[in-house]
């Protein structure tokens, strides 16, 4: 999608918490990065992950207070378009069992046409 369209509208992948952080009560066993202590170790992670899932969508992270996770209901992960008036357009369910990409596709479809 995002190299479909990524000439009509603008793509960002926000980097909130780790949702499985190998330090917490519910770890992911192939998941090897520890909660985020500060900004620092939240950028190694977030590069690492980019780097490992060959994610090529600009990246903004979330900061400490998790401020952007916490406003839109985010985590782990959650997928949503923001319209040119700044107002929610689309707000796919939350991941990552309600992760539906095909769904938001359709959304942003007709938003562009």
């Amino acid at each position: 999608m995002y190299e479909t369209h990524k000439d009509q509208v603008d793509f960002y992948l926000i980097y909130t918490k780790e949702a499985h952080a190998s330090d917490s009560n519910r770890p992911n066993k192939n998941v090897s990065i520890g909660t985020h202590a500060n900004l620092d170790d939240r950028v190694k992670a977030a590069s690492s992950c980019l780097a490992d899932l060959k994610i090529t969508i600009p990246t903004l992270l979330d900061d400490m207070n998790d401020t952007v996770g916490n406003a839109y209901s985010a985590h782990p992960d959650r997928l949503f378009i923001i319209g040119a008036d700044g107002k929610i357009a689309y707000k796919g369910e939350p991941g990552p069992f309600g992760f539906d990409a095909s769904d938001m596709e359709k959304a942003l479809l007709k938003m562009i046409k």
